[in-house]
């Protein structure tokens, strides 16, 4: 994949104060022709070709930018409502939901240009990622639960040797409560 060149023109060649107030003219509506007088009484002479295209390049980064930011204040909002989703399965989410809405957009004529080949090895690379994701999840859990049961097992050991008594109670208790389980609920207990 050859690496795309940054286009620079005359205008990002600029003083960075000067530069900066011509983006702020942009983001706030200013006219190409009132950016050439300002930049004219600032000493430079740019046409308003110039500042167009500049414009356009400025405008769509600018865009692209509230874009990420906008999916990640979701990602974000989403972490918030579930403490517990992992930043990368939101992410996955998001990359899901971003690929099915391109998809459902499609019109007919533009399925025609799609490759089956490519859309195919897409579909197929986001799904190998959120399966390697659950996977890893898996593992971890499992982990997670190995290690829960050890130091379990050293707990209770440690208590059947130095609380015996304690250690009755607790073995009395759990049984109980596997009871109630078994036998269909609360009960009222």
């Amino acid at each position: 994949m050859a690496k795309k060149r940054r286009i620079v023109g005359k205008i990002d060649k600029l003083q960075p104060a000067l530069k900066d107030t011509v983006d702020q003219m942009l983001m706030s509506g200013e006219s190409y022709r009132e950016i050439v007088r300002y930049l004219s009484e600032n000493g430079e002479s740019i046409t308003q070709s110039s500042v167009c295209r500049y414009a356009q390049r400025f405008l769509a980064n600018a865009e692209q930018l509230r874009i990420v930011q906008e999916n990640f204040r979701m990602i974000l909002t989403e972490t918030e409502r579930y403490p517990d989703l992992d930043p990368a399965e939101a992410i996955l989410r998001l990359a899901s939901q971003k690929v099915y809405d391109a998809v459902a957009a499609l019109g007919d004529e533009q399925w025609e240009n799609v490759s089956a080949d490519k859309l195919v090895n897409q579909a197929t690379a986001l799904t190998r990622a959120i399966a390697y994701k659950k996977g890893v999840d898996m593992k971890a859990k499992e982990d997670t639960e190995i290690a829960l049961e050890a130091n379990q097992s050293l707990l209770y050991d440690t208590l059947k040797k130095e609380n015996p008594k304690l250690y009755g109670e607790l073995q009395e208790e759990i049984l109980r409560l596997k009871r109630k389980i078994r036998d269909g609920g609360d009960n009222g207990s």
